[in-house]
């Protein structure tokens, strides 16, 4: 599985399909931001501004979900293998 890391955000992205996705709490508490061509809905908590998940379309037109790493138990990051991504040259 591929990781993207976002530094700017502190996002480290795994992304999936919807059906191996499942929020099991919070679901009242979240609010949606889009920005650009408004493909994805990035989802953070209402509370503490997390952006734990989006959802959305990838760039094959297939819809996806892309899961905050930093959000799952018991995922050690240093283990983890990134790509990271730079938004200003993109």
């Amino acid at each position: 599985m591929q990781l993207l890391a976002l530094p700017e955000t502190g996002l480290f992205l795994a992304f999936t399909t919807p059906d191996q996705f499942s929020l099991t709490a919070g679901q009242g508490e979240l609010r949606d931001y889009q920005f650009d061509k408004r493909v994805m809905h990035h989802l953070f908590c209402a509370a503490c501004g997390i952006q734990s998940f989006a959802r959305g379309t990838a760039p094959d037109g297939k819809e996806m979900v892309a899961i905050n790493v930093r959000c799952l138990d018991g995922v050690d990051l240093a283990t983890l293998t990134l790509t990271p991504i730079d938004g200003r040259s993109r």
